[in-house]
C-alpha cells in the first residue's frame, strides 16, 4: 500500500485532517487501514466542528478542550479516556477526540486551527519528529483541498488550504500525497470536477493512486465513524451496504449522488495540487483570520466567514440555525464580496 501512494516505503505516515467536520473520523479509519499493511501511523486534525454542532465560529481553540496534553504551540496529544470541549456554552467531543476512543495504539493530535500556515507547519513538524514519520498525508473527504476557490458548490475552502498551505512549509514536502476519500461526498465539489483536477493532477505527473475500500476493511470504518459525527463521512459506507441514487445533505442545503464510486480515495501528489489549488494564495498568512481575508480580497467566500453570518443571523432570529438560515447567509456574503478571481489556473469555475 505505502509503495503505490509514495513509490517507496515510509517508517511512519503522519495522517493530516484538515478539512474539519468528520473527516477526522475517515482519517483515522485510513490511518488504522495503513497500520494494518505494515505502516507506523499517527493522525493530527484540526478541530472545527461543522455549526450543527458547535454554534460558536472557527475552529475549536486548544485552550477550551480537556482530555488532550498540550505539546508546544499549536499542538496537544489526545489522552486516553474522554476528551471534549465547551464552545458557547456546550461542551461537545470533538471528532478527532471521539476517533481516538476508538483507535487501538494509534496517537492522535490536535492542531491548533487559529494559527498560519507557518504556525500550523511547525505544529506538524513536532508530531512527525515525535514518531520519527518521513512522510505526510494530507486527508480530505470530498475533494474540496482541490479546488481553486471559484467553484459554485464551494462551502469550505479554508481548512484545507490552511492544511495544504502548511504542508507546503514542512520539510516533508516533497514526500507529501494528497488523499481524496469519497469523492464528492461533502456535496461541494461534484465528481465530475474532482475527476477533472485529477486529470489536471495526472497531466502533471502527479496520479499516485485510486484506490478503493476492501469488503474486509468495511468494518473499520463503521467501528469508528459509529463514534463520530459525519454526513460525508458515511456515505461510503453507505454505498458500500448498497445505496445508490441521489442523495440530500446537510439538511437539504446540498445533494450528491451515492454509488460505490463514493468508496475510493484518490491520491495526487502534493505539489501538482498546490500548483492550482486555493491553499497557494495564504501560503503566507500568519493567522486564520489573515488566511480569511486573503481568501475574501480574491472574492473566495470561507466557512468562517459562513459560521459568523449564520451566528449573527441566528441571534436575530433568536432561533437555531437551519438549512434556510444557511443558504441565505451564504448568499448574501457571496453577494457582498467582488467576482471571483482566485483561479486563474482553474479547471472548472461556476457563476459566483
Amino acid at each position: 500500500m505505502l509503495e503505490e501512494v509514495w513509490g517507496w516505503r515510509p517508517r511512519c505516515v503522519l495522517v493530516v485532517s484538515t478539512g474539519g467536520g468528520g473527516d477526522a473520523g475517515s482519517a483515522a479509519a485510513y490511518a488504522e487501514i495503513m497500520a494494518r499493511h505494515g505502516a507506523r501511523v499517527a493522525v493530527a486534525a484540526l478541530p472545527w466542528e461543522r455549526y450543527v454542532r458547535d454554534p460558536c465560529p472557527g475552529p475549536i481553540p486548544l485552550t477550551a478542550v480537556q482530555g488532550a496534553e498540550p505539546l508546544g504551540p499549536g499542538l496537544a496529544r489526545v489522552l486516553p479516556g474522554r476528551c471534549l470541549a465547551t464552545r458557547c456554552g456546550r461542551v461537545l467531543e470533538p471528532a478527532a477526540c471521539a476517533a481516538a476512543r476508538v483507535l487501538r495504539g494509534t496517537p492522535v493530535y490536535l492542531l491548533e486551527g487559529w494559527l498560519g500556515p507557518l504556525g500550523l507547519a511547525a505544529a506538524l513538524e513536532e508530531a512527525a519528529s515525535l514518531h520519527g514519520c518521513e512522510a505526510l498525508l494530507v486527508f480530505d473527504v470530498g475533494g474540496d483541498v482541490l479546488a481553486c476557490g471559484c467553484e459554485e458548490g464551494l462551502w469550505s475552502p479554508l481548512g484545507d488550504s490552511l492544511g495544504l498551505a502548511a504542508a507546503r512549509h514542512t520539510s516533508l514536502w516533497g514526500d507529501t500525497v494528497v488523499a481524496v476519500h469519497s469523492p464528492g461526498a461533502d456535496g461541494e465539489l461534484s465528481w465530475d470536477e474532482v475527476l477533472a483536477y485529477a486529470a489536471l493532477a495526472a497531466s502533471m505527473d502527479g496520479y499516485r493512486w485510486l484506490r478503493g475500500i476492501a469488503s474486509r476493511e468495511r468494518h473499520v470504518f463503521e467501528e469508528i465513524l459509529s463514534t463520530v459525527y459525519t454526513e460525508a463521512g458515511t456515505i461510503a459506507l453507505e454505498a458500500l451496504r448498497g445505496a445508490y441514487g441521489e442523495k440530500p445533505i446537510r439538511g437539504g442545503t446540498r445533494r450528491l449522488r451515492v454509488d460505490l464510486c463514493k468508496a475510493a480515495t484518490l491520491f495526487l501528489d502534493a505539489p501538482a495540487v498546490y500548483s492550482w489549488a486555493a491553499a497557494r494564495h495564504i501560503e503566507r498568512a500568519s493567522s486564520l483570520e489573515e488566511a480569511r481575508r486573503m481568501l475574501n480580497s480574491l472574492g473566495v467566500y470561507t466557512e468562517l466567514d459562513l459560521e459568523e453570518d449564520i451566528r449573527l443571523l441566528s441571534l436575530e432570529k433568536g432561533a437555531e440555525p437551519g438549512p434556510e438560515v444557511a443558504r441565505d447567509a451564504r448568499r448574501e456574503g457571496r453577494r457582498r464580496l467582488a467576482p471571483c478571481r482566485a483561479c486563474s489556473n482553474q479547471v472548472i469555475t461556476g457563476p459566483h
